[in-house]
């Protein structure tokens, strides 16, 4: 700043400083090089930029365990293959299903002996030729014989194979709903135990967006807020909001619900986002108008004496232009230069920053 701009400054400062408003003459503000421009009402409010992460909804993923221990013989999809109800993950072959098997087909034995039994004895009894007793005895022989039957049936329902599998040792776990494959979590030749995972899937109709944001950041989301994908690829709504902050990182998990729609969008995908707020007091204002002080935003607004000090909440910002919040009018320009100086004016330090 050269010596006659300080100098002037330093004359103004002794009428006008602390003061909200700034007393220029137009004679002032073209030595001090000021220009303004008129405020935007803008559309739409879209906040900075977050890193966000594209993952499944929790209620839209799931894992297909082994049924029993054994070796997977072939895994017939592909990550990021979609697969239909009923269709074959996986094959395994296990030395524990013919014993099932076998089991099985005693206890079907059993179960039609013991009811011929109590078909028999309630003739007899009925005929006078046998004591009651003897027909009860039947009656509990027969319920215990179809229970067993029925636990070793349930047994190989739940694992998904039939007797004649059963038989052959054979497993094939199939997928009991529509979904696409997330992650092959087993490999023809593996040995797994029961209840290991084979693969993950997802219905890929159920998409999240997932942010870890500062503690600071996070305290202003709410349940609702609209999180704009950069690039048109949707929009999403906050639904959860962590209570705690990691201990290693000290950010708050934030996820929000992406619509059921064809959006490009793939579980793992990093994304640029933006939370957009509703415009009723966001305008957009030429980046130069933006002045900090004590860790707020103002921009001077013009006045018939000069500008006025308006605090302002910066929605947005870029090189060129930046979307702000604050009490600003249509028709009031902005200074866009020659800011620092009229800073200097309202803070009374003449020529200092």
């Amino acid at each position: 700043m050269n010596f006659r701009i300080a100098f002037l400054l330093f004359g103004l400062s002794t009428a006008a400083a602390q003061a909200a408003d700034v007393v220029l003459a137009p004679t002032q503000m073209q030595r001090l090089g000021v220009r303004d421009a008129l405020p935007v009402e803008a559309k739409s409010a879209l906040a900075t930029p977050w890193s966000a992460r594209v993952v499944a909804s929790p209620d839209a993923e799931w894992v297909a365990t082994a049924p029993s221990g054994g070796v997977v013989v072939r895994v017939p999809v592909a990550e990021g293959q979609q697969v239909a109800a009923g269709a074959v993950l996986a094959e395994l072959r296990s030395a524990d299903l013919p014993d099932m098997g076998a089991s099985l087909s005693q206890a079907r034995t059993a179960a039609e002996l013991a009811r011929g039994n109590r078909d028999r004895d309630r003739a007899l009894h009925a005929e006078g030729l046998i004591a009651e007793r003897r027909v009860r005895e039947a009656e509990a022989a027969a319920a215990q014989a179809d229970a067993a039957l029925a636990a070793a049936q349930s047994r190989l329902r739940l694992m998904g194979v039939s007797a004649a599998d059963a038989a052959a040792g054979r497993i094939q776990v199939r997928a009991s709903t529509a979904g696409t494959v997330l992650e092959r979590m087993a490999l023809p030749g593996q040995r797994v135990n029961e209840a290991d995972p084979l693969l993950r899937l997802a219905d890929a109709n159920k998409l999240m967006l997932e942010l870890n944001l500062p503690v600071a950041q996070a305290a202003s989301v709410r349940d609702g807020d609209v999180i704009e994908v950069d690039g048109g690829a949707g929009s999403a709504r906050v639904t959860q909001i962590g209570w705690g902050a990691s201990d290693a990182t000290q950010t708050v998990r934030v996820r929000a619900e992406l619509p059921p729609t064809k959006n490009g969008l793939r579980p793992g995908q990093w994304v640029k986002v933006r939370r957009s707020a509703a415009a009723t007091t966001a305008w957009s204002v030429p980046a130069g108008a933006l002045l900090h002080h004590d860790g707020r935003s103002w921009v001077f607004m013009r006045t018939a004496q000069g500008f006025r000090a308006v605090e302002v909440q910066v929605l947005s910002q870029d090189s060129a232009q930046a979307t702000v919040s604050g009490a600003l009018d249509a028709k009031s320009p902005v200074a866009v230069s020659g800011v620092a100086a009229i800073k200097a004016v309202w803070l009374g330090h003449g020529g200092a920053e």
